[in-house]
């Protein structure tokens, strides 16, 4: 409903910013130069707002006063307000319908389809009209109703790990300043961080490193829980899962809730540790998780959490005869990324920008590679049906190979008459 006394109330705020041109008491050189002067203060609206204003706008309103008087100055909604005029009704059926197939489509590739499916032109509306209609019809991300979301936990220790990475201290490294990133993993049922581990890049080959060492020291855990950024969503992360029998699951897109426990890990360590810390007195990265790790022992650990009325380590040790520990060399099998190759007629194959040498009987054929992206000095030839190891592959030398001997591939004895010739 439309506050009528407030309507006027604006009209006679609008006057108040025009009356010394509408009286002639302005001290400007000209009108423009009064508009701009008045343009460049901030003002408190009747309904409470704060707004400026533009030289135009001011402008618009004094024209509007001289034809019509105060009553010009009355702000008047449309009686279609609410209602699009630039989109027909069945455009805004389809908005509609795509917002009910797919609730966090963007208003973005709303428009897009829209175009591509021939119900609108790009000359008869902007993307900024469907953004208003979707704001106007409260069809916007921040109007959906709210999902569910139940508070749970897991009955036993490594039934399901979180992971997730957040921002750490800015640190003073050889004269330039560094952002560092806190990657760790809780377990669900005993809140243990089975490790966290700074570093100076947020990427899944750091993450599948605190990932391996958390398995190294609490066992392997049946689910992990991650959301969806690149570090958590790829190829190679899927491979380990899959062979260590682990299954992953991703949290839903803008719904961060089913994350919380890992999100009020992060809160704690900055509460207690990362914000009681002076960071100048850092400079590496190794002196940074040193101390994270002295933090962990000596309060996180090992300190009685509100939820479980014991330590996390202590809740951690209830479930230990059910944990599940992997052997040094197969946890470290798991843990290598896998590609393909074709075998160049050099008996070589080219992996990130450097050539490994290979056995020359694999020429022209696709082979099946592993390797360690944080060590590239040698990578593993593989048979992909039994998944054994063949050989052991290093990168190209080729002053070496020009020194070496090579066997002849032409046979003298097949020349005419079997006789050799030298």
């Amino acid at each position: 409903m439309i506050d009528v006394n407030l309507m006027k109330e604006v009209a006679l705020f609008r006057f108040s910013l025009i009356a010394p041109i509408v009286s002639g008491t302005y001290r400007e050189i000209s009108k423009m130069e009064y508009f701009r002067n008045v343009a460049d203060k901030e003002y408190v609206l009747p309904n409470g707002n704060k707004a400026r204003f533009s030289p135009l706008t001011i402008k618009k309103w004094y024209q509007n006063y001289t034809k019509g008087g105060l009553d010009a100055l009355i702000p008047h909604a449309r009686i279609d307000l609410g209602h699009t005029r630039v989109l027909t009704p069945q455009v805004c059926k389809k908005i509609e319908d795509f917002k009910s197939q797919f609730p966090y489509i963007t208003g973005k590739k709303i428009y897009q389809k829209l175009i591509v499916g021939g119900h609108l032109r790009e000359m008869d509306a902007s993307i900024d009209t469907v953004y208003r209609y979707l704001k106007s019809q409260h069809l916007t991300r921040d109007h959906m109703p709210p999902q569910e979301c139940l508070a749970f936990e897991m009955e036993f220790a490594n039934d399901c790990w979180q992971a997730d990475t957040t921002f750490g201290p800015v640190i003073l490294v050889d004269g330039h300043k560094r952002q560092t990133y806190l990657i760790d993993f809780i377990d669900d049922a005993s809140r243990v961080l089975v490790h966290g581990e700074f570093f100076f890049a947020d990427n899944a080959i750091n993450m599948q490193k605190v990932f391996k060492k958390a398995i190294m020291k609490y066992g392997i855990p049946k689910r992990l829980f991650v959301d969806n950024g690149c570090s958590y969503q790829n190829h190679q992360l899927n491979w380990i899962c899959a062979e260590l029998g682990i299954l992953k699951i991703h949290s839903k897109p803008y719904h961060p809730q089913g994350k919380a426990k890992i999100e009020r890990s992060h809160r704690t360590v900055k509460d207690k540790w990362m914000h009681a810390i002076d960071w100048n007195d850092y400079h590496s990265i190794e002196e940074l998780n040193k101390d994270f790790d002295a933090f962990l022992a000596a309060e996180y650990t090992n300190s009685i959490h509100s939820s479980l009325d014991m330590t996390p380590k202590e809740r951690y040790l209830k479930d230990f005869d059910r944990i599940k520990f992997l052997d040094i060399d197969q946890l470290e099998e798991s843990f290598l990324h896998r590609i393909t190759r074709k075998v160049a007629p050099t008996a070589t194959v080219s992996l990130f920008n450097s050539i490994y040498e290979v056995p020359q009987q694999y020429i022209g054929q696709i082979i099946h590679l592993r390797f360690y992206p944080e060590d590239m000095a040698e990578i593993y030839l593989y048979d992909d049906l039994t998944g054994k190891r063949l050989h052991a592959c290093y990168p190209l030398k080729k002053l070496d190979n020009s020194n070496r001997k090579r066997k002849s591939n032409i046979n003298y004895t097949q020349m005419d008459g079997g006789i050799t010739y030298v």
